[in-house]
């Protein structure tokens, strides 16, 4: 330590010291007019959204809670052990996505809506199959095939989840477990439906998201363009949704450079290296055309990588 500043450096030949920067830690404020009923984040934060997902039952995540009392009769051996799992781990998965859907909304509004969408539509692909006598698909299902198309007015949700669970019975029909729906009990399709209908209800109060009206959004590009205009800046968030998000709106933006990475990213430390070739040793390596100098990721970059070429780092 220096001990006349008490700052930290690290001693080299010649009596050369490097100091350590110091840290400074601001909020990146934006504006939200609750008055403004064209404010998208005053209609995300509206007290009705946040009492509808407070009150979701989230059947999906406690169908341990659903088994019909006659079940344990009518199961097969192995259907009797995917039942005992379900019942298991079934109210610790339903906070967990009940808390998981607010974090999404702090998040971004666009990955908040994308959540919703999404749900409503794995409700819906439930409903088919409780509906049909066919077999339910326990465990993840595929975002990709999710968001292949659009929530709008004249979506027949039935119909597409009809078209997604044919492909999960079929092609992908190895991703998941699978347990016949006369197994649960009557009020799971109703509870499914409930909620579907009440994540809907939701969807039509915020309306569509509209990156341009998104101040949340124009307080990073300001940062990126105004106060920081030619430092790099890494900018970490919970969810590959806002990544793939803030990284089209800010390309689109004009700002140079930018990139985001997941944990589906096919070179995560490629651009890593890319972004910061310095504290990798790449500098040979990386010109001035390859460079990033916005770097957008997850938590798949937040061990094991040199990221110190960053001046700013925005969570």
């Amino acid at each position: 330590n220096d001990p006349l500043t008490g700052r930290s450096f690290l001693p080299f030949e010649g009596n050369q010291r490097v100091y350590f920067p110091t840290r400074v830690a601001r909020t990146l404020a934006f504006p939200i007019d609750e008055a403004n009923s064209n404010d998208q984040f005053a209609r995300l934060y509206a007290p009705a959204v946040v009492e509808a997902i407070a009150e979701l039952s989230l059947p999906r995540y406690g169908l341990g809670e659903y088994v019909a009392t006659t079940a344990d009769k009518r199961a097969t051996t192995e259907e009797k052990r995917v039942l005992q799992n379900l019942s298991r781990a079934g109210k610790r998965l339903m906070g967990f996505s009940r808390t998981n859907l607010f974090k999404r909304l702090e998040s971004s509004g666009q990955a908040f809506l994308q959540s919703i969408e999404r749900h409503v539509l794995r409700n819906y692909i439930f409903l088919h199959a409780l509906e049909s006598g066919l077999d339910l698909p326990i465990g993840p299902q595929d975002a990709t095939l999710l968001d292949s198309r659009s929530f709008d007015e004249d979506l027949d949700a039935v119909q597409l989840a009809t078209t997604v669970y044919a492909l999960y019975a079929g092609q992908h029909r190895r991703r998941f477990t699978w347990v016949r729906a006369e197994l649960f009990s009557k009020a799971l399709a109703r509870d499914l439906r409930r909620d579907a209908h009440e994540l809907l209800r939701v969807l039509q109060q915020c309306g569509v998201w509209e990156p341009a009206q998104d101040a949340k959004l124009q307080a990073l590009r300001a940062l990126l363009t105004q106060t920081h205009p030619g430092e790099k800046v890494l900018v970490f968030t919970q969810f590959a949704d806002t990544v793939g998000y803030l990284s089209e709106q800010l390309a689109r933006a004009g700002i140079p450079a930018v990139a985001g990475v997941t944990g589906a990213s096919d070179d995560p430390t490629g651009l890593a290296w890319r972004f910061s070739p310095e504290s990798n040793g790449h500098r040979q390596d990386i010109g001035p055309a390859q460079e990033l100098r916005v770097l957008i990721a997850t938590d798949v970059l937040s061990e094991g990588q040199n990221l110190q070429d960053a001046h700013v780092v925005v969570n």
